[in-house]
């Protein structure tokens, strides 16, 4: 899980520790709170992680594309010969843009399973910290 680096964090919680409410631990809720920021950071690094992927996925494939539009223009030497190739690289581009579509569609779906297992886990947690919070005496 990834963790919020701030030079601050114990200076802050220090601050909290000091405020006193009956019954309720300022060093629990802050606790509670730091675990709930780390998690907002690992939807981030894991958004950031699939966009990087999709981009370069589709990077890839243009790529791949305007090499093999390319490479048609090279090798023709007859109009008619290049239409014919161009029909069938057309064709070939949209059946790999289709599972190129898939594979974006399967990184993201991952990627948001895993970010709501964590986001679940972490809200029940959050609820048992809650309720431990207010119920300590």
């Amino acid at each position: 899980m990834a963790t919020v680096n701030n030079p601050n964090a114990n200076e802050k919680t220090d601050m909290f520790s000091n405020f006193k409410m009956p019954n309720i631990d300022m060093n629990a809720i802050m606790d509670s709170y730091k675990k709930n920021l780390e998690i907002l950071g690992l939807i981030n690094k894991m958004s950031l992680e699939v966009c990087n992927g999709i981009t370069k996925l589709q990077s890839a494939f243009i790529k791949q594309m305007m090499a093999d539009m390319g490479s048609i223009m090279e090798k023709s030497t007859k109009p008619s010969e290049a239409m014919a190739k161009f029909s069938e690289v057309t064709r070939d581009t949209i059946v790999k843009a289709i599972g190129n579509s898939k594979q974006i569609s399967d990184m993201i779906t991952a990627t948001n399973n895993d970010l709501t297992a964590a986001v679940t886990k972490r809200f029940k947690e959050s609820i048992e910290e809650a309720k431990s919070i207010v119920n300590k005496k």
